[in-house]
């Protein structure tokens, strides 16, 4: 039987890479591409996907909640999630609530093949690099893996502060993350207490500061 991938990204390039790659991986392999989280999920109910290579910042879903999107419907599924957004402040929160692994944009092909061979063979997949991250901060800090308050911020007060950077005022915030506008305002005090700040700018500021140091 051949292995069935869903490739979920809203970019036609992308989706065609990856074909490829996959291809290259698997040359039996059975493609299947979905633009939106509402594509993905019919795909996961009509075709026997084994691994999905998910962009989790595409329409229609609102970023981790995706894969509980994805396991209530095909529980036995394999979810690499590729995304844009840093490894470092992302990749352990998606494995924790279900993903099988993670990879950034800007990995190399043979990497991407190492992912799809690591969860599809069931087990987890982080990059080297964030491997020899996780194990320095533990002999140098203990458990956890930076001291960086942005690690403080729940998931979804990391949802909502991703969404106040890029501009998104307090109804759009609520529509695309189907929960009520005083919800999202009692999330942005949170965010704001724990980065210390007091205004938009001073959000922005502080994430891109903080994210710079976590590269550092």
């Amino acid at each position: 039987m051949p292995i069935h991938v869903a490739i979920a990204d809203d970019h036609s390039t992308v989706r065609l890479g990856m074909k490829y790659i996959v291809q290259e991986w698997m040359p039996e392999s059975v493609v299947h591409f979905a633009e939106d989280i509402p594509k993905l999920l019919g795909l996961l109910g009509d075709e026997p996907i084994h691994i999905v290579v998910l962009d989790i910042n595409i329409p229609g879903g609102n970023n981790f909640h995706v894969i509980k999107m994805i396991r209530d419907i095909r529980t036995d599924a394999k979810i690499l999630v590729f995304s844009a957004y840093e490894e470092q402040r992302y990749a352990l929160r998606y494995l924790d609530i279900g993903a099988n692994g993670y990879l950034q944009k800007n990995c190399e092909d043979d990497e991407i093949k190492e992912a799809l061979d690591t969860v599809f063979r069931g087990k987890k997949y982080l990059s080297a690099s964030l491997r020899d991250q996780l194990v320095q901060n533990r002999m140098n800090r203990g458990a956890g893996l930076t001291g960086n308050p942005i690690d403080r911020l729940t998931d979804r007060e990391l949802e909502v502060c991703q969404l106040l950077i890029t501009g998104k005022g307090v109804s759009e915030i609520a529509n695309a993350l189907f929960i009520h506008t005083s919800t999202v305002g009692t999330y942005k005090n949170k965010i704001y207490q724990k980065l210390d700040v007091r205004n938009l700018k001073e959000l922005i500021d502080a994430f891109n500061d903080h994210n710079d140091a976590t590269q550092m």
